[in-house]
C-alpha cells in the first residue's frame, strides 16, 4: 500500500436518518439537510426519460457520454471537444489529480473547502498549501504568494462549500492575470445554478483568455442527480485529451447519461427551484442573528460558531440533520416547514 494513505481516511458521509434515531432515540421524523441535497427532486422529466430507457441497461454505456456533451455544449457555447465526464465531480477531481500530480508536485487551494481537492493530492504524493479563509472566503492573494516552480494545480472553489462565500469576476480576473500560464487554475463552480449576485464570474467568458483556467460542474446540486453521479469539466482541447486518457472508458451510466439530458432541457424547471431556494435563502438572513451566519450564494448557510455541537444537537432536536465542523455547522436549505423549524432554533439559540 501506499504509504501516503496513512495520512488519509475513507470519506465519512453524514449518519443517514435512521442512524441518527437510533443513536439519539429519536422517535419523530428527521430531514437529512446536512449534503446540500436538492430538496425539491430533479424535473418530471428525468424520471420519464430514465423509465423510457429502462430496457437498455444490458448495454454498455456509450464511451465519454457523447449525447450528454452535445447537450452541453448547445447549451453553454462550448466546443464538445472540450468537456470530460466523470461520475460526479469527486471522479473529475480524482482523473486531473492523477494526471498531473506526480510526488514533490505542490497544490494550492484553501482551508475550509471541498476536501477531494487535498485527499486526491496526497494520494498521489504531493504537497498541499491551504492558505487561511479570509472574511470566510478564498484569500486570492494570499494563494498568489504561494506559487513557485513546484506548483502544478490551483484548485479554487466558487461558491465555496462549506462556507457559501464567493469571489467576483473582477476579482478572478484579477488573480487569472496573475498565475503563470503552464498552472492550470481549476474553478469548482458545483453551486453556480444557486448564485444570484451579479458579479459572480463569467469563466466560460474568462476562459477566452486564460487558457489555462479550468471549469468543474455538476448535475448533483441543482438539477437533482446527486444519486446518479455525473459532473463535467470545461478545459482546453489538449488538456481533455490526456485526462480522457485517465478516465474509465464506461465511467457515466447510460441512464445517467440521459436523465442529466432530460434535466439540462428542463431549464424552466431549474430557474423555479433556484427561486425557490433563493427566496428561502434570504429568509435566514432576515433575522437579527445572520451575523453569525456566513453571506451563502449557494444552497446552504454556514453558521460560524464556537458552540457548534451545541448547535448541531438543538437543530437535531427539532428533526433537522445538519453538517457538524468544529468551528460550525452547515445548514442546508430545506423546504418551507423544515426552514420554519431551523429559523426558530437559530432566533433563539445563545451564541
Amino acid at each position: 500500500m501506499k504509504k501516503q494513505l496513512d495520512q488519509l481516511t475513507a470519506y465519512t458521509p453524514g449518519l443517514s436518518p435512521e442512524s441518527l434515531k437510533k443513536q439519539y432515540d429519536i422517535k419523530g421524523e428527521l430531514h437529512k439537510l446536512a449534503s446540500n441535497e436538492n430538496v425539491y427532486g430533479p424535473s418530471p422529466k428525468v424520471k420519464t426519460a430514465i423509465q423510457s430507457h429502462l430496457d437498455e441497461l444490458y448495454y454498455y454505456p456509450e464511451s465519454g457520454s457523447p449525447k450528454l456533451r452535445e447537450a452541453i455544449s448547445q447549451q453553454l457555447n462550448v466546443d464538445a471537444s472540450r468537456i470530460l465526464f466523470g461520475a460526479g465531480l469527486d471522479e473529475v477531481i480524482l482523473m486531473i489529480s492523477r494526471a498531473v500530480l506526480s510526488p514533490g508536485d505542490k497544490i494550492i487551494t484553501s482551508e475550509s473547502t471541498f476536501g477531494q481537492y487535498y485527499h486526491n493530492a496526497i494520494v498521489e504524493s504531493a504537497d498541499v498549501i491551504q492558505v487561511p479563509l479570509k472574511d470566510g472566503g478564498f484569500d486570492l492573494d494570499g494563494i498568489l504568494q504561494q506559487i513557485d516552480n513546484k506548483t502544478s494545480l490551483i484548485w479554487l472553489c466558487n461558491p465555496n462549500n462549506p462556507t457559501g462565500t464567493y469571489f467576483s469576476h473582477d476579482e478572478l480576473f484579477n488573480f487569472l492575470k496573475r498565475v503563470p500560464s503552464d498552472i492550470p487554475v481549476l474553478i469548482d463552480e458545483a453551486y453556480v445554478e444557486f448564485v444570484t449576485a451579479d458579479d459572480f464570474p463569467d469563466t466560460l467568458k474568462l476562459q477566452e483568455d486564460f487558457d489555462n483556467a479550468f471549469l468543474l460542474r455538476t448535475f448533483s446540486k441543482a438539477y437533482g442527480l446527486a444519486g446518479l453521479r455525473v459532473g463535467y469539466v470545461i478545459a482546453s482541447e489538449d488538456a481533455i485529451e490526456k485526462w480522457n486518457i485517465i478516465r474509465p472508458p464506461f465511467n457515466v451510466t447510460r441512464i445517467s447519461e440521459y436523465a442529466a439530458i432530460a434535466a439540462l432541457e428542463d431549464q424552466e424547471y431549474l430557474k423555479e427551484v433556484t427561486q425557490k431556494n433563493s427566496f428561502e435563502r434570504d429568509r435566514f438572513y432576515q433575522i437579527p442573528q445572520s451575523q453569525y451566519f456566513l453571506p451563502s450564494q449557494a444552497n446552504f448557510v454556514f453558521v460560524k460558531i464556537s458552540r457548534s455541537q451545541a448547535l448541531y444537537d438543538a437543530l437535531l432536536n427539532v428533526g433537522c440533520i445538519t453538517r457538524l465542523f468544529p468551528n460550525g455547522v452547515r445548514i442546508t436549505i430545506g423546504l418551507p416547514e423544515q426552514n420554519d423549524k431551523m429559523i426558530e432554533v437559530l432566533k433563539h439559540f445563545e451564541y
